[in-house]
């Protein structure tokens, strides 16, 4: 069987998300019942659920043999020379609040990394994707990321999902060096639109800690790196795209390095 090009991969994580999307803005106008996963803070709602299955659908209709890494769920089949990373709706506690910032987010991945990925956010209708080695864009025309070069003027995404005392309180303190050293944080809810909006210059850098996973950084890390940014798991070294924790530190690759350290050296208390 001829191996799938990159675009003809990226053609199909488009459909996906729009098929994802098409389901997000109808279950906004609906009443949404919420249930909890493993935490207080970890939610889920039935358009999760109809989301994944709309994109498990599509993708399964194309590429039958691959492997799906999904946030509600794996599937696909057992050819895992490439794998799908899924995220039906990724801002789920805004969604459920009926907060219209919330994205879907797809990606497929080869043994080498990231090929090409998407995120829909369907209520502004903003398409961002991107290719391994071609670049990044939003609505069909080129991203890029912002031109700062100083912490101390960055802007900066995070966001917290734990209900552990410990992991809270590391995060306020996260928070406060922020505060006092860069132009400030904001927790907007939504992890891999908050990737590409450092993609396309919006923010200067995004970071989560033992909260993100593959799903919700595949996609957005590759639109960054296409971009011109940088994006790495918080502790320096590649993203984890498998199962597992996938804490990501995404900038424009300017305050990487400076926000790097001060995180670190919040982190060791310094």
């Amino acid at each position: 069987m001829t191996a799938p090009t990159p675009h003809e991969l990226l053609e199909v994580c488009v459909a996906a998300v729009r098929a994802g999307g098409t389901v997000l803005v109808d279950g906004l106008r609906t009443e949404r019942r919420v249930e909890m996963k493993s935490a207080r803070s970890s939610i889920v709602t039935e358009i999760d659920l109809a989301s994944h299955e709309a994109i498990f659908a599509l993708i399964g209709a194309s590429f039958p043999g691959h492997a799906i890494l999904g946030e509600e769920g794996n599937g696909g089949g057992s050819d895992t020379s490439y794998t799908w990373i899924v995220d039906p709706l990724d801002g789920t506690s805004n969604y459920a609040s009926g907060i219209p910032f919330a994205c879907v987010s797809v990606a497929v991945a080869d043994a080498s990394g990231v090929i090409a990925g998407a995120i829909f956010e369907p209520f502004r209708q903003e398409l961002f994707t991107a290719l391994r080695g071609e670049g990044a864009w939003i609505d069909g025309a080129p991203m890029s990321v912002s031109e700062n070069a100083a912490v101390e003027r960055a802007l900066i995404a995070t966001g917290l999902q734990s209900d552990d005392p410990e992991e809270i309180r590391a995060h306020a303190r996260r928070i406060e060096a922020l505060h006092l050293y860069s132009r400030g944080a904001r927790a907007l809810g939504s992890p891999a639109l908050c990737l590409a909006y450092v993609a396309a210059g919006r923010l200067d850098a995004f970071y989560e800690r033992d909260a993100t996973y593959a799903w919700d950084v595949a996609a957005g890390g590759l639109m960054i790196a296409e971009a011109g940014g940088r994006c790495e798991d918080l502790d320096g070294g590649p993203l984890n795209l498998g199962p597992g924790i996938a804490n990501v530190l995404g900038t424009n690759g300017r305050v990487h390095d400076g926000l790097f350290d001060l995180l670190q050296r919040t982190d060791r208390g310094e």
